[in-house]
């Protein structure tokens, strides 16, 4: 198996609310879908896809968890941490709640929380270790000591 991700998958009660945040909130552009029950993003070399919990829990053939926070966090990484002010800043702007401003990471970097509308977190950071292309991709290959 190949060390890689290819998409990952968010439960969401309400689709076009979490799709109101992505795409007029944070200007992101889906893709085709198969159906009204779920929307694709690509977002680099990987897929992030927004399903109705209702039509998860169907296909699974089980309940899938209300409540999404949790032990998994979605993490954007910026360029800087000027560029981290203003995402998380549009980030809360298009409905997303704070859960930690932007601050001096103990890690070195710079860093802060949001929940996004369907209750998953969303780290918005810039990682001065870590070398991204330039697409935006993370190159842990790149990272400095």
């Amino acid at each position: 198996m190949d060390q890689r991700i290819s998409m990952i998958t968010l439960a969401v009660a309400d689709l076009p609310k979490a799709r109101s945040f992505f795409e007029t909130g944070l200007g992101w552009t889906a893709q085709e879908a198969p159906s009204d029950d779920i929307v694709f993003y690509q977002t680099g070399g990987s897929v992030l896809a927004l399903y109705k919990r209702d039509a998860l829990n169907r296909e699974l053939g089980r309940h899938v968890p209300e409540q999404a926070l949790g032990a998994i966090t979605l993490a954007y990484n910026a360029r800087s941490e000027e560029e981290v002010e203003v995402t998380f800043q549009r980030a809360v702007d298009a409905g997303a709640a704070i859960v930690k401003r932007p601050e001096k990471a103990f890690w070195g970097g710079h860093s802060s929380y949001v929940e996004i509308p369907g209750g998953h977190l969303l780290e918005i950071a810039f990682n001065p270790f870590w070398a991204l292309d330039k697409d935006g991709n993370v190159d842990l290959s790149a990272a400095a000591p």
